[in-house]
């Protein structure tokens, strides 16, 4: 059962029994509570914006009054081309691309034009960059793996997979 699913069958729990059209204060709670973790879940990445919406306005239709959930962080486009300028200067941009050529050859399809291979590149460089910006705005949600033997950590995101490597 996916968590879209889960809270959606708690909320059903929770209202299933309703006196004319309004909530008992026990029922307000209850959904209050849902809506926290609903929010939790959204901020650890497992259930998605679009899914939270819909729970919300199921609660929503069942006579409780929430508050919208907070909008999604904008991307800097000025930034995000900077950045994507200075990754395809650097010589990962070309391991990238070389990637590709050998992906394209492992699965038998004829290799696209070298201008190709930067667009396609260039995408998924877009991409990932613009996670981590969004990431970046929300806050990133860091699990740490600790290496006590040599004094070292290592955190990575667990939303959009940014590494840090610490020495302690």
């Amino acid at each position: 059962m996916s968590k879209y699913q889960e809270f959606d069958a708690q909320i059903f729990e929770a209202t299933k029994i309703m006196i004319g059209f309004s909530l008992t204060d026990g029922q307000k709670t209850e959904l209050l509570k849902i809506a926290g973790e609903i929010e939790a879940a959204c901020q650890d990445g497992s259930l998605s914006s679009d899914e939270r919406q819909r729970l919300w306005d199921t609660m929503a239709d069942c006579g409780l009054e929430l508050p919208q959930p907070p909008a999604e962080p904008v991307v800097d486009e000025a930034k995000l081309q900077e950045r994507l300028a200075q990754y395809m200067e650097l010589e990962l941009f070309q391991m990238d691309i070389g990637e590709l050529i050998c992906d394209y050859k492992a699965q038998g399809l004829p290799v696209p034009t070298m201008e190709q291979l930067r667009d396609e590149a260039a995408a998924e460089a877009r991409k990932c960059l613009e996670t981590m910006m969004v990431c970046e705005a929300k806050g990133h949600l860091w699990k740490e793996k600790a290496d006590p033997e040599n004094g070292t950590s290592t955190l990575s995101c667990r939303r959009c997979g940014a590494e840090e490597h610490l020495r302690w």
